[in-house]
């Protein structure tokens, strides 16, 4: 059973185009993860929606750290894929903050919706 089930992950980290071995793909993702904790609790999120978004941000981000691994500028594919991926996951706060404050943008301007809909041949104010 536990060959099986390592294997069928591995195919499906092939499918999404990362060819790092398993064991060095779930360290960088417990390190990346662990990075982006960190830096949370360094700089302390306004509310509990903050909390979230930054951890799946931090999950996303360190996907694509593993996915951009072999190509990354300026000699960093040289490094070890857990180091870049934890730097990813550390960086990745600041990317939940930005969600979070689109997300609550586009709440505002989805409240004015309704309040500035015209219908055809209907009055105007």
């Amino acid at each position: 059973m536990g060959f099986e089930f390592k294997a069928i992950i591995s195919f499906a980290f092939l499918a999404l185009g990362i060819a790092a071995p398993l064991p060095e793909f779930v360290g960088g993702m417990l390190l990346g993860m662990g990075g982006c904790f960190g830096v949370m609790l360094l700089t302390p999120a306004p509310d509990r929606s903050t909390l979230f978004a930054t951890l799946f941000a931090g999950l996303v981000v360190c996907l694509f750290a593993a996915l951009a691994h072999p190509h990354l500028p300026f000699g960093t594919s040289e490094l070890p894929i857990q180091l870049v991926m934890g730097a990813a996951g550390g960086a990745s706060r600041y990317i939940g903050g930005i969600l979070i404050e689109l997300g609550k943008g586009g709440m505002e301007r989805a409240r004015q919706i309704p309040s500035e809909l015209k219908f055809p041949g209907g009055k105007s104010k």
